[in-house]
């Protein structure tokens, strides 16, 4: 019967988690709201037969962590598993640690000991934010494509208000579009810079356009920067940190895992108004109870600015290479569209003339070609596939995707198009 559950008097699942678990029982088919988990489950099960697999469906920069944090994080590995817990905001040197670096960067003075928060992982953060801020209804500006922000809202009983981005205009942020949305529930505007799926660099302009927007409409704003830095060329980087207007109600959030390699630390944070964080502190200290010592302690070194800037530009110089190879192989399949990304470390081509959902076509580069890639529908940007240059074997996998696409016939040939950074 409807509304009836297992108990067979009431659904046992909240609504909000009813309607994502209703969506995950037909994510296999779908895509939606992850289907990169399904691509990459799939792909496990392959090699442990046998099959040849290259990754290229999670984001990742590299799979090496960097020999200094693995280093302070075996240094510390023993005493700290033994010692005393971390504060819930997180180790106070650790928090100094981001606290100098923001200024450094984005010349923002942080209260380290108010201001900024430990979580496991960006996403964690992004939850946390969430129920922190939102009533039931409350509602959140998404542009689109997007990394999946709407389902931390929709868990915390907020509404996503998605806004579509034109590919046709670059994915352009125009802020008179944004406010088109606004009503008298909007309360945050969810933005990713550099931008995941689509390897956007947001310009001065647009962030400024959408910084002044808050401050006129009383709104937060939550800056996904998790890809801060990763930025190719001389394209300048402008976080959103940078605007003294609008530090009162912003929430950064980034994570150790894209930018220093990582993903298993899963280890991210926060900065924000005092009063922000600490309602995250408070849904943090009754779930989760803070991040494990050893982790943290490992991080610190990633922060030092000498080896930081080292890092980022050995790391930009590899992914550089791979983003170009990449756009020409894959610009001159017939039927695809691309664009070179201007950051990040994603390739968002489109693959909608060959007439199967983004889905369907990662599991024919699957099978066929043993890439794993991730379904352009799990971002909201179906039509598209979304490739991760992370990998060692990136080449490789483009010339095995270029084969396999090669071979399909388009339904409706698209032009091809290549836009250099």
């Amino acid at each position: 019967m409807p509304g009836k559950g297992s108990s067979g008097k009431r659904n046992v699942l909240a609504a909000q988690v009813q309607e994502l678990a209703k969506e995950y029982d037909n994510m296999e088919r779908t895509g939606e709201p992850f289907g990169t988990i399904t691509i990459v489950e799939m792909a496990r099960k392959l090699e442990a037969k046998g099959k040849d697999i290259i990754f290229c469906a999670e984001s990742i920069i590299s799979t090496q962590v960097p020999g200094v944090v693995l280093d302070e994080t075996e240094r510390n590995f023993r005493e700290a598993a033994v010692g005393p817990e971390a504060p819930f905001l997180g180790l106070p040197e650790l928090r100094q640690a981001i606290a100098s670096r923001f200024k450094r960067l984005y010349g923002q003075d942080v209260d380290w000991n108010r201001q900024i928060i430990l979580t496991s992982g960006s996403m964690q953060s992004e939850y946390y934010l969430m129920a922190a801020l939102l009533n039931p209804g409350d509602e959140v500006i998404v542009p689109t494509p997007t990394f999946f922000f709407d389902i931390p809202v929709r868990l915390a009983r907020g509404k996503p208000v998605f806004m579509k981005l034109d590919p046709n205009k670059n994915y352009y942020h125009d802020a008179r579009q944004f406010e088109r949305l606004i009503t008298k529930k909007t309360k945050i505007i969810t933005l990713c810079n550099p931008h995941n799926p689509t390897g956007r660099v947001l310009t001065e302009e647009e962030l400024s356009g959408i910084a002044e927007l808050a401050v006129n409409h009383d709104l937060y704003i939550m800056h996904d920067q998790v890809y801060e830095r990763m930025v190719y060329g001389s394209r300048p980087y402008f976080a959103m940190a940078k605007f003294p207007e609008v530090r009162g109600r912003l929430i950064s959030i980034t994570s150790f895992s894209k930018l220093f390699n990582m993903m298993n630390y899963r280890l991210g944070y926060a900065v924000g108004p005092a009063s922000v964080i600490h309602g995250m502190e408070l849904i943090h200290a009754f779930s989760s109870m803070g991040i494990p010592v050893p982790l943290q302690k490992g991080a610190i070194p990633a922060l030092n600015q000498a080896f930081e800037d080292r890092h980022i530009a050995e790391t930009l110089a590899q992914l550089q290479k791979a983003r170009d190879y990449a756009v020409e192989k894959l610009g001159s399949v017939e039927g695809v569209k691309i664009s070179s990304p201007e950051g990040t470390n994603l390739l968002l081509p489109d693959i909608s003339s060959f007439g199967m959902g983004s889905m369907g076509f990662c599991k024919y580069l699957l099978n066929e070609a043993g890439v794993a890639c991730a379904p352009g529908a799990a971002y909201h940007a179906e039509g598209h596939v979304r490739i991760s240059l992370g990998t060692e074997r990136i080449k490789e996998a483009i010339d095995r995707i270029v084969a396999t696409v090669s071979k399909l016939p388009t339904k409706k040939v698209a032009k091809k198009i290549v836009v250099r950074a």
